[in-house]
């Protein structure tokens, strides 16, 4: 597991890896976490969270978040798919009030794991 700390809105960004020494995500239970700064559960439940990959200027609505706790707030979803290569993404957080400023930049490599070979025979 990655984590990566900054101040602000949100406070952790974790990405979850699940294989060995490789950044990898072609495993669907890969997760996107982070902490959530908010008065309570169902406020932080409420926003809309949005990403913007590789410094775009335009952010993507994740879907599919689930916020849990009771005095902080652990915020997950699926992580978004990439190519594969090295890749940026900041997030924002939303609600009625408005946008809130970019998380600091999170770097990973994106690595997509072999599919497994079939129709193995001699030729």
């Amino acid at each position: 597991m990655f984590k990566m700390i900054k101040t602000g809105l949100m406070s952790v960004v974790m990405f979850m890896f699940l294989s060995g020494a490789a950044f990898s995500q072609a495993i669907p239970s890969s997760k996107l976490l982070w902490d959530e700064a908010g008065v309570d559960l169902a406020t932080v439940s409420a926003y809309t969270y949005k990403y913007y990959p590789d410094g775009s200027a335009t952010g993507t609505a994740l879907t599919g978040v689930t916020c849990s706790g009771t005095t902080t707030f652990s915020c997950q979803t699926n992580f978004p798919a990439f190519t594969p290569g090295a890749h940026t993404l900041q997030m924002t957080a939303t609600n009625a009030a408005g946008e809130s400023a970019k998380s600091v930049v999170f770097n990973f490599t994106f690595i997509v794991v072999p599919g497994v070979p079939s129709n193995i025979r001699i030729g």
